[in-house]
């Protein structure tokens, strides 16, 4: 006979349960069961995704009459083996807590709830703004709203708000429903210039240990916000006080950074505006002038007032010529101009710059600056010119080439006693007797020397050049002074007699005695190697003319020159 299974339906079910746990509650609180529950669970918790599977055991070492697991799925009916296992390859149940239930020997029963945690990430995690499109405007306050579709369970769920990749704010919530529900948090911003950047929001479930490591996390796609703010003028470029140097131009720059870019003119006092970031201001332009940076949030105004600058150079308590070696100073003077501690003033020397000097008073108006230089002027300076120059150097952000204001030329005399030139005047001058030497006096001074010549007596010659003959006395001095000095030459004179025309002759003598020798010695030789003696062979006089150096027939009779020897013997 085939045994019949028999089962409960499962209300029924549920309903003994829920009587069971009441009668061992009421056993517990009669002091029927003091011990322990002898029961054991691993895990003792569990974190299970939805869908998902999961199995605990749950054991025990002591004898008893049957245990098992009471659960809505799975549930395990009452077994004699120590060790059960509840298990569900697909939980789909949210809020269920299952129990492991012993029957002891001692007809006592007790239970061990299993703490089970059904979790489901986000189907997604959105961000966008509030009652808002478009750019956002800097300083007031908008509000960003992330939306969490579909979590579970919302008690462990904690929304980051991130921007750029710091996080800037997290909530937390304590809702202890256990189903999906989705879920909606703000974050208020005031954004600034600098938050043309990107927002995100991310939803984390954070489940304890036993759950999943990483914590399951969902992101938003990130929120790019655009903020638009008025302009700002760089005020590093533009002071608010301009020198000008007159008759040199100066170019100055008016930038602003906004969003959207700001349109740039400048107020000149007049109903035209320029439109530029750039103004060229000359000594000309009106003292007072504007900036204007304007955009669709706002506008900025920067003021400008323009000092006219001036520069001379002078000397200090002397006019006229200078003297070589006495010390002299040189003044410049800089008229309105500021900020003086951006000041350079340059001393040149024709074109070499011989000094300078920087300021630093922090004064910022206009004021009058004066700078000196000490010079000892020599003869090689008469003539020289001296120009002082005054330059704003108004840093990288400033005009560029940096304004700067030239003086005219100083121009310097120098006055110096005469040197007299010993080149062309030494102090020894040989004079032959009956000849005449002219000598030369040049001095170099300033004022242009007057030249005398000391020879002896009380009359001085006043010249440059003096002819001396073998008369002139043996001591005699130039003398060359100005209004500065007097330097003096001595000179001797050396009388020598002239051996030149005895000289002259005793060469000619010798010449000509030489030159009768040598034509003496020329006609000997010529007579002996040109004109020698010859013999005639048959030779007959000429009937013609007698002539024995015909031999009677039209040609010459052939001769033969004779030796030495023949000549003689």
């Amino acid at each position: 006979m085939k045994k019949q299974s028999f089962f409960l339906p499962t209300f029924f079910r549920i309903f003994c349960m829920r009587l069971f746990g009441f009668g061992f509650l009421l056993s517990v609180v009669t002091g029927t069961h003091a011990a322990e529950c002898p029961l054991q669970l691993n895990p003792q918790r569990v974190v299970v995704r939805y869908n998902g599977s999961v199995a605990v055991n749950c054991s025990t070492s002591v004898q008893h009459d049957g245990m098992g697991w009471e659960a809505s799925e799975g549930a395990v009916p009452m077994s004699k083996d120590n060790l059960i296992t509840w298990r569900v390859s697909d939980l789909r149940e949210w809020d269920r807590e299952p129990f492991c239930y012993i029957n002891t020997k001692d007809r006592d029963q007790c239970k061990i709830e299993l703490p089970v945690t059904v979790y489901k990430t986000p189907d997604s995690v959105s961000i966008s703004t509030v009652d808002h499109i478009g750019p956002m405007k800097e300083g007031n306050q908008y509000e960003l709203q992330c939306d969490v579709l579909n979590v579970a369970p919302v008690q462990y769920l904690t929304v980051k708000w991130y921007k750029g990749q710091t996080l800037v704010n997290q909530t937390t919530f304590n809702d202890t429903i256990k189903t999906p529900v989705n879920e909606t948090d703000t974050l208020m911003i005031r954004p600034d210039r600098s938050d043309g950047v990107q927002y995100r929001c991310e939803a984390e479930l954070k489940l304890g240990e036993e759950g999943p490591q990483p914590p399951p996390k969902v992101t938003s796609d990130p929120l790019s916000i655009t903020v638009h703010y008025k302009p700002t003028i760089n005020e590093t470029k533009l002071p608010s006080i301009v020198p000008v140097f007159r008759g040199y131009p100066v170019v100055i720059v008016c930038e602003a950074e906004g969003k959207p870019k700001p349109t740039i003119s400048w107020n000149l006092g007049t109903n035209k505006p320029v439109y530029s970031e750039t103004l060229t201001v000359t000594d000309s332009t009106p003292e007072d002038l504007s900036c204007i940076a304007n955009n669709s949030v706002g506008n900025t105004t920067r003021h400008v007032k323009v000092s006219v600058q001036d520069i001379s150079i002078s000397t200090v308590n002397h006019t006229g010529p200078m003297m070589e070696r006495n010390q002299y100073e040189l003044q410049c003077d800089v008229l309105n101009v500021a900020p003086v501690q951006y000041l350079t003033v340059k001393w040149y020397k024709g074109q070499t710059l011989v000094n300078q000097t920087n300021f630093t008073d922090t004064i910022k108006t206009p004021v009058n600056k004066t700078d000196t230089l000490t010079i000892h002027p020599d003869r090689s300076d008469d003539g020289v010119q001296y120009k002082c120059e005054a330059e704003l150097k108004l840093r990288t952000e400033g005009p560029r080439p940096p304004p700067k204001l030239l003086t005219d030329h100083l121009n310097i005399t120098v006055f110096f006693e005469p040197i007299i030139n010993e080149t062309k005047l030494p102090s020894k001058v040989p004079v032959f007797r009956g000849y005449e030497m002219v000598l030369v006096c040049e001095a170099e001074g300033n004022p242009k020397p007057t030249i005398s010549w000391n020879i002896g007596t009380n009359n001085p010659v006043y010249s440059e050049t003096f002819t001396i003959t073998d008369s002139t006395a043996e001591e005699l001095s130039c003398i060359a002074n100005n209004s500065v000095g007097t330097d003096i030459k001595h000179v001797k004179v050396v009388l020598k007699e002239d051996y030149l025309p005895l000289i002259a002759g005793l060469v000619a003598i010798t010449v000509a005695f030489i030159s009768v020798i040598f034509i003496f010695i020329y006609s000997i030789y010529y007579k002996t190697a040109k004109m020698g003696r010859y013999s005639l062979k048959d030779a007959k006089p000429s009937a013609q003319n007698g002539n024995i150096a015909q031999n009677g027939k039209d040609n010459t009779i052939p001769m033969k020159k004779l030796s030495q020897s023949n000549i003689f013997a």
